[in-house]
């Protein structure tokens, strides 16, 4: 497209300017955060310290257990990042070391991603293109962000380059030899590495088979990539028993809540979706690439695949499929935009270098009708250096927003783990929201309310409170935890609310309250809860179990034997009973709640419950055909609706009529306890289905209540 020269053998200036360029704003971004941290590492994200705990494990011979002794669990967004922290921590970077190792790394995988950048611009459009995309590179504060963060965004950015170049270099002589090596190392970087490294690998294939007839060993190389996904996923399903990490299922939309509702998910996944595009194109506020950068990158994509070098439409289509397809699946997180965009930041390199190309491919276009290429250059290098301005006034922001969210994390988690450590008993465990900083400071056992790093906690947390509720109740007493160190509010899951059973005691040990102001950036760049104060206060509890297990009987003696009873809210009772709720309109969820009320002198009840509207279904067993089953409910007012027809119910058996049953009772309950009597005629196995809804079909009024259990007696 450009110049093309022949490279030499020794090392290019250029790369190495820019590889220089970058360890030195890499090392700027380093001293701004420790000049706001008083001269301490401190990263700005809680993340970081679990992967410094799982590299902690890792070097002390516990494999992938969080806290020794338990099971293994897959809370790190990255395997190979996690084993990389091990071996740190194995060859001596404990403690503090070991942060300024992962910093250090990012820092050098940054630079590399630079140098790449440069190289595959070079190889694909010509030294200028390079140069002007590796700049670019240098100075983006994105990526300098994630690369000094201590996540794994540095070591994914030069992987996901290394490998495309490798590509580049290989496909032309059909020969693969690094590409399949590297895509393989990339697939176990990050979930969406594997996108890109399936991408890479159907390149091949088609190159190959173009070609010549591959022989057995080239086609297992060329799918190396392939099997290390594979090998992860088996890895995450015998250690978990399913394919997906721990922090897919806690993130992503279609884990939300009981009900998968596919109109719904696609909904939100096309709005992070637009969100995503709207800051790739310098149009959210976010300063994440410079103006018009993702339409100058469509741009360079056509011009790979449908311009005059046809050599480089089949890396085109690889693009295209790789960083499209990683938009899409990175759109249907829930926490997509969080983080300043930390899931996109390692495919800045590739982003900005198909703008470039596409910049590129405009100005030949602008200058076809000079014939000295000076109205070329000019369209190139003026729009580029626009660019370049725009990428440099935002680059010493990015470096502030680093300092300032490491303050947050010294104030809350950092400091809440250092409280932890001192002043909880040795062998307690700690409930936490942010799971990190208190194992990585503590030294407790943690469990990890969100389900990160503590297996089959993420469903329960998903569905609410309550359903969270039943999942810690039913631990073992000696895997309880002793302690809760959790927000009192936050735009989440309300962790707080466990209080409302009595599990948190009946004050908080102590409070941590923020000081730092709230940092917004902008209303489409969400930031960590501590950057924009929506989770400024952290509490600490004693837990009290005292409670638990009292909602198992109904508040007052039901006629005859209990041959069956439901606990709404317990997921394992629910799917034994095959409970299902039936919202009349989509986007409903029925969330869990807890609550507890005293229901007679001396008896106090913790129970959970579900929000039921519309209706709902479930089986009952072990029941005697041909009598009639006494139905008890316990059933509480709906938090949006106290009127009394907002829970009257029609009742059907086995898809019968059974009749019209009145959940009534006082508005301020917290709950009520009524019968109501299935006719015998209806009774015909030792099994039924019971159903409710509302009185009429289609239109509202609907029912509205919250069901916390149900007991079958005869």
């Amino acid at each position: 497209m450009t110049d093309q020269r022949q490279t030499s053998s020794r090392v290019d200036r250029r790369a190495v300017v820019l590889t220089v360029a970058s360890l030195l704003l890499s090392a700027g971004f380093v001293a701004v955060s420790l000049a706001y941290n008083q001269g301490r590492l401190i990263p700005p994200l809680d993340d970081v310290y679990i992967h410094l705990q799982y590299g902690r494990q890792l070097g002390l011979g516990e494999g992938f257990r969080y806290n020794t002794g338990d099971p293994v669990t897959t809370g790190a967004s990255s395997l190979l990042y996690a084993l990389l922290l091990g071996a740190a921590w194995f060859l001596g970077f404990e403690g503090t070391s070991l942060l300024a190792f992962a910093v250090g790394f990012g820092a050098l995988c940054a630079a590399a991603a630079t140098a790449l950048t440069y190289l595959l611009g070079r190889r694909v459009a010509g030294r200028t293109v390079g140069t002007w995309a590796g700049v670019l590179v240098v100075v983006s504060g994105p990526l300098q962000w994630g690369a000094v963060s201590g996540m794994e965004v540095g070591l994914v950015a030069a992987l996901t380059t290394g490998a495309v170049y490798a590509f580049a270099c290989e496909q032309p002589g059909g020969r693969f030899r690094v590409t399949p090596v590297v895509a393989a190392l990339l697939a176990l970087s990050r979930p969406e590495g594997v996108i890109v490294a399936v991408g890479l690998v159907a390149g091949m294939a088609w190159a190959l088979g173009r070609r010549r007839r591959p022989t057995f060993g080239t086609a297992a190389l060329a799918s190396l990539p392939v099997l290390a996904a594979l090998a992860q996923l088996v890895f995450y399903r015998l250690a978990t028993g399913s394919a997906q990490a721990n922090g897919v299922r806690a993130k992503s939309w279609l884990y939300q809540g009981e009900l998968i509702q596919p109109l719904e998910v696609a909904d939100h996944t096309l709005a992070n979706l637009r969100q995503m595009a709207a800051s790739l194109t310098g149009l959210s506020g976010q300063d994440f690439l410079p103006p018009a950068a993702l339409v100058f990158a469509v741009l360079g994509l056509a011009a790979l695949g449908l311009g005059p070098r046809t050599g480089w439409r089949t890396l085109a289509a690889v693009l295209a499929f790789g960083l499209g397809v990683v938009l899409v699946s990175l759109s249907t997180l829930i926490t997509a935009q969080w983080q300043d965009l930390r899931y996109v930041q390692p495919f800045v390199p590739l982003l900005l270098l198909l703008a470039v190309i596409g910049v590129d491919a405009l100005a030949r276009l602008g200058g076809a009708g000079t014939d000295d290429g000076r109205g070329r250059a000019v369209v190139l290098h003026g729009l580029l250096t626009v660019a370049l301005l725009f990428s440099v006034l935002a680059t010493p922001t990015w470096a502030l927003r680093l300092a300032q969210q490491a303050t947050a994390m010294r104030e809350g988690p950092v400091t809440i783990g250092n409280w932890l450590a001192g002043n909880v008993p040795p062998g307690a465990s700690v409930a936490v929201n942010d799971v990190g900083a208190a194992a990585w400071f503590g030294g407790h056992r943690t469990v990890d309310l969100v389900g990160l790093t503590t297996n089959d906690m993420t469903r329960p947390s998903l569905n609410g409170p309550g359903t969270l509720y039943e999942a810690l109740r039913h631990m073992p007493p000696g895997q309880r935890p002793d302690h809760f160190a959790i927000f009192d509010r936050w735009g989440g899951i309300p962790f707080a609310d466990l209080g409302l059973a009595g599990v948190l005691g009946p004050e908080p040990v102590i409070t941590f309250q923020l000081t730092s102001p709230p940092r917004p950036i902008s209303a489409t760049a969400p930031q960590t809860c501590q950057i924009d104060r929506t989770c400024d206060k952290v509490s600490v509890w004693r837990a009290d179990w005292s409670l638990a297990g009292t909602g198992g009987t109904p508040d007052r003696p039901v006629p005859g034997t209990v041959h069956d009873q439901l606990n709404v809210g317990d997921l394992d009772d629910e799917a034994r009973h095959d409970w299902t709720p039936h919202p009349p309109v989509q986007g409903l969820q029925p969330v869990s709640s807890v609550a507890r009320t005293v229901v007679a002198p001396g008896r106090t009840v913790a129970d959970s419950g579900r929000r039921v509207v519309g209706g709902e279904m479930f089986t009952l067993d072990g029941l005697t055909p041909g009598r009639p089953v006494t139905l008890t409910s316990r059933v509480g007012p709906d938090p949006e609706r106290l009127d009394p027809e907002a829970r009257a119910v029609r009742v059907g058996v086995d898809g019968r009529p059974a009749g019209q049953w009145d959940l009534t009772g006082p508005g301020d309950a917290t709950w009520v306890q009524s019968s109501f009597v299935i006719p015998a005629e209806l009774v015909t196995s030792p099994r039924i289905t019971v159903s409710t809804g509302p009185l009429q079909e289609f239109l509202g009024p609907y029912p509205a209540y919250t069901a916390y259990g149900y007991w079958a007696s005869q």
